[in-house]
């Protein structure tokens, strides 16, 4: 399921991102089509300000551990994969409330924009709770116009 920026996006924000951040299930089929997908993605590990890290060569299902997050480098660019973002208990708890959205010919999960602000608003710093009169005001407007 998409989170973040370009959920906010998907749901109607003009902001723009650098990254893309998700919130998959942690079933063990989804967790080996994830680990499938980095492999392709030639995923690395990330820390700002630093080179990409090596991957664990290659992805399995078993490769997140106990991890929350994790931050990665792509081929395509920045990929974020939050297993329990702040605020949240993580994909079944986000899930109750996705909306489905259509990109292009794919419908696709995204967090509902409530959960959205929780997590901005667990995550807490300047740079998230910047972006929260944004996030209320389209919700607001999506709220007048009946949408989810």
């Amino acid at each position: 399921m998409l989170i973040g920026g370009v959920a906010e996006r998907a749901l109607g924000s003009p902001r723009l991102t650098e990254d893309l951040d998700i919130c998959p299930s942690t079933s063990p089929e989804n967790l080996r089509q994830l680990a499938a997908a980095l492999n392709d993605l030639k995923a690395r590990f990330r820390i700002e300000g630093e080179e990409p890290l090596a991957p664990p060569e290659p992805w399995y299902d078993r490769s997140f551990g106990a991890f929350t997050s994790v931050a990665l480098a792509t081929r395509l660019g920045r990929f974020d994969v939050w297993f329990r973002p702040d605020g949240t208990g993580g994909y079944d708890d986000l899930i109750e409330r996705a909306i489905d959205v259509q990109i292009g010919d794919n419908r696709i999960k995204v967090a509902h924009l409530d959960d959205i602000i929780r997590n901005k608003q667990a995550t807490g710093g300047a740079k998230y709770l910047s972006q929260l009169p944004l996030l209320r005001e389209l919700q607001r407007i999506r709220r007048q116009r009946g949408l989810p």
